[in-house]
């Protein structure tokens, strides 16, 4: 069995004030450059890859994120514990930049102020809210056209980082007791930014949630929130999605 942890950190405040931000293209304020850099500063410094939406306020601060782990991010191939990062032979970081990891494109409501839209469309955005597989906004995405595409980007990101994980294993030579130790998972980190829309539908598949009326809407998502996601492969190249919920327990 072998395991990929997602982070997914949702970008911080932008530019702009309130207003819906799906395609328009604004930048991060000092601020959530600020929030950010706490969210990623609370997790672990080591991962294996960068993934990040083309949108600026995703884009930039991946890029910043890559050039600081740029010579950080240690090497390991110590199989000690269940969870173990591998990051053997692996090169320096560069942040890739997926268009489908984007934010659901709102058409006409895209860069309107939120205070606006409610009062001269508050109905139809409060029918969008609560159940958007039917009602889609104005000359927007479809809520499938957007899951598909967010799923075939993951599914990209995991077969890519799941075979340099193999890659990874293969090269490092494995004692006696260690392979027969079947508690051992080895792990690779992946940093994922991107926006509350992707965040919550990731969420959803790890739950096994479909189309649920009201359910994007219960996942309370701040700016800058940082949600775990395991995703385990067996042999046979089966996958296991789990939420990494806090344990709560005291070590």
């Amino acid at each position: 069995m072998k395991q990929i942890q997602l982070l997914l950190l949702r970008h911080g405040e932008c530019e702009g004030g309130t207003i819906l931000r799906g395609r328009v293209d604004v930048p991060l304020s000092e601020t959530g450059w600020q929030q950010m850099s706490t969210a990623v500063a609370a997790q672990a410094s080591v991962c294996s890859a960068i993934y990040s939406s083309t949108s600026r306020r995703c884009a930039d601060f991946a890029q910043a994120l890559a050039a600081e782990l740029h010579s950080t991010v240690p090497l390991s191939s110590n199989l000690t514990s269940a969870s173990t990062i591998l990051t053997e032979h692996k090169k320096p970081l560069q942040a890739q930049f997926l268009s489908d990891l984007q934010e659901i494109d709102f058409g006409d409501w895209d860069g309107r102020r939120l205070d606006e839209l409610y009062q001269q469309e508050g109905e139809y955005l409060a029918a969008y809210w609560q159940n958007p597989w039917q009602t889609p906004p104005p000359n927007g995405e479809t809520m499938a056209s957007f899951e598909s595409r967010v799923n075939h980007a993951i599914e990209q990101i995991l077969a890519a980082e799941f075979e340099q994980l193999s890659i990874a294993l293969d090269s490092i030579a494995f004692n006696q007791d260690e392979a027969q130790d079947s508690t051992l998972t080895p792990t690779a980190k992946i940093w994922l930014v991107s926006h509350g829309g992707v965040i919550r539908h990731l969420m959803a598949r790890a739950l096994g949630v479909e189309r649920a009326v009201g359910f994007f809407s219960q996942l309370n998502l701040p700016v800058a929130a940082v949600v775990k996601i395991n995703v385990l492969q067996d042999e046979q190249g089966s996958r296991y999605w789990r939420l990494d919920w806090p344990s709560g327990r005291c070590e």
